[in-house]
């Protein structure tokens, strides 16, 4: 269970992390994720924008001091549903935005979108029950903590790149 759990709070906390922090490496990167912003949702975009950028960067904070794991991967539970659902109308409504997920992307939100998100909730998900039962990372030992992170790193990479991964076999010449 402490590998699971190390597994979840790992992937969480740097998708979080990477998501935050492509937003917020330059002017521009932001005003780009304000535009998708506007573009998806009903709502003011500049506050939406600027909560979603907030509650981003204090997941992975949340998640790595034990007293706040459990309000982490909550907050992360919610911003996951938020995100699902905006992808979701915008699919239904034919509505072709780009995914600043994760940065500078010309690929429209699409259902490779909608199956990434169900993989990050189940992740945040599972670590937020293991964190209610009182999981903790003992016993871990300093190369299975190292081998759990390389694990996280690389699916969140991985997931992160979904969208772009599936438009390289769904694009038209």
């Amino acid at each position: 269970m402490a590998y699971l759990f190390a597994f979840c709070r790992l992937l969480t906390g740097i998708v979080f992390l990477m998501s935050a922090v492509s937003k917020l490496r330059g002017r521009a990167a932001y005003e780009e994720f304000t535009a998708a912003t506007r573009a998806l949702v009903r709502l003011p975009a500049r506050p939406v924008a600027a909560l979603v950028v907030t509650a981003e960067a204090a997941v992975a904070p949340l998640l790595a001091w034990p007293p706040t794991v459990l309000a982490g991967f909550c907050l992360a539970l919610g911003l996951l549903v938020a995100f699902t659902v905006a992808i979701a109308v915008a699919l239904r409504r034919g509505r072709r935005v780009s995914c600043r997920c994760f940065g500078a992307s010309a690929v429209p939100v699409g259902p490779g979108h909608l199956v990434r998100n169900a993989v990050f909730l189940a992740a945040a998900a599972a670590g937020a029950v293991q964190a209610g039962a009182g999981t903790v990372l003992a016993g871990l030992g300093p190369a299975g903590f190292a081998a759990v992170a390389l694990a996280a790193g690389a699916a969140a990479v991985l997931l992160s790149a979904i969208g772009e991964i599936a438009g390289l076999f769904t694009s038209s010449p």
